[in-house]
């Protein structure tokens, strides 16, 4: 019983071991670029600008990297614009679209000393027209209710109709 106490133990000891400690990766955060959005959410026609900037960085001689060596391309609705420099940005125009599209934008930053890739989901709405007082969506009704309306008109025809026959018995 005592061996079995024993090894339970050391089984649960070893799986905390293995299972609580952290890589080392987690307790740096990535720290070779950073991307911002100035909105996410759009409607067609609308414009946003995506701006990413890379730290101050130096190569394994302990030299700082120039300008020229640090890329970037920002990719969004398969339009691809490339920038140099330390901070770079580039604006998008969001496109028409019938419903509510999400078009994913990706950030890569290249320089000597990393790599960096960020993620973004855009998302372009469309424009609609709702009817006045809570109606459904679309184009509002401006006709009325054409319905009750046929109905009227072929209730005072047949009226008409049946007054003309009934008078012209009657002569």
């Amino acid at each position: 019983m005592k061996k079995l106490a024993v090894l339970c133990i050391t089984a649960l000891g070893a799986a905390l071991l293995v299972l609580g400690t952290a890589p080392s990766a987690s307790a740096y955060p990535d720290l070779s670029c950073q991307v911002t959005v100035s909105r996410q959410v759009l409607h067609p026609g609308q414009q946003f600008t995506v701006t990413g900037t890379t730290p101050v960085a130096v190569d394994a001689q302990n030299q700082q990297i120039a300008d020229s060596a640090i890329h970037w391309s920002f990719r969004w609705n398969g339009v691809t614009k490339t920038r140099t420099g330390r901070t770079a940005s580039a604006t998008f125009t969001a496109p028409r679209v019938t419903g509510t599209r999400h078009i994913p934008l990706t950030a890569r930053n290249s320089n000597p000393v990393s790599d960096c890739v960020k993620h973004f989901d855009i998302t372009v709405a469309a424009v609609t027209v709702s009817a006045p007082h809570g109606g459904g969506s679309g184009l509002p009704g401006t006709g009325g209710p054409t319905f009750w309306l046929l109905v009227a008109g072929l209730v005072l025809l047949l009226g008409g109709g049946g007054a003309a026959l009934s008078s012209r018995r009657r002569s």
